[in-house]
Order: structure tokens, then sequence, then C-alpha cells
């Protein structure tokens, strides 16, 4: 199964603690060679963001183990203005995706998401 998109060259940071979640994004990315890396927590999203230099795209969940996606995207934003910042989560609560932009969000989307969808975002927010 081949992918109509091609994330070759394209480095993105996914911030996602549940197992499962984080086995879906490398399947349907797999085929558009990215290359992934998936951490698990705010903190060492924070840690992997800050030492690396080459980050095309931040995919970033909002509930988090340790300190809420809110705090990650609140610290990119301080460091950098423009790389696109993708939030997604499940738990659709009130102001969660006007928060979000206000923070400086690129894109909001809810779980479940398709490989369609998944594919189309991240697509969109490279170009």
């Amino acid at each position: 199964m081949g992918s109509e998109f091609d994330f070759t060259n394209k480095v993105i940071l996914i911030v996602e603690d549940i197992d499962t979640s984080s086995r879906f994004y490398k399947a349907a990315l797999k085929a558009t060679n990215a290359k992934l890396i998936l951490v698990e927590n705010g903190q060492t999203a924070v840690d992997v963001f800050d030492s690396s230099r080459n980050i095309d795209l931040v995919f970033l969940d909002l509930n988090l183990p340790d300190f809420d996606g809110f705090e990650v995207l609140k610290h990119i934003r301080k460091t950098n203005k423009d790389i696109p910042i993708v939030v997604q989560t499940a738990y659709m609560l009130s102001g969660e995706e006007e928060t979000s932009y206000e923070l400086g969000a690129n894109d909001f989307i809810t779980k479940p998401i398709t490989i369609e969808i998944l594919q189309k975002t991240i697509a969109s927010n490279l170009s």
C-alpha cells in the first residue's frame, strides 16, 4: 500500500503517550517516508525539540502524563515561532481548540484520526 504523500527528508516529532496511538502513527506514516521521532511525555518532547534543529513539524497530544501539551506548545513557541504544530486530542473539552490556537498551534484535530486525515493534515502543514 503506497501513499500519495511523500514526506522524504521531513522530520516529524510526535508527542503521544498512548502506545496504540504511537503504533498507528508509525503504520500510517510509514509509506510517506517521513522520519518520525516518537516521545511519550512533555519533558522528553521539550528536551528533544531543544536539542534538535531539524524538526519540520510537531504533532502534539494534549493529554500527557507529566505536563500537558499546552505547556509543550508554549515552550516551543517561545523558541520557534515558525515550526508547524498540530495539536490533537481524544478528549474534546471546552475551550481546548481555542486555547491551542491562542497559544500558537497551526492546526487542531480530534481522535480518532483516519490515515487520510492524518496524512492530509501533515501535508497541509508542511507546505
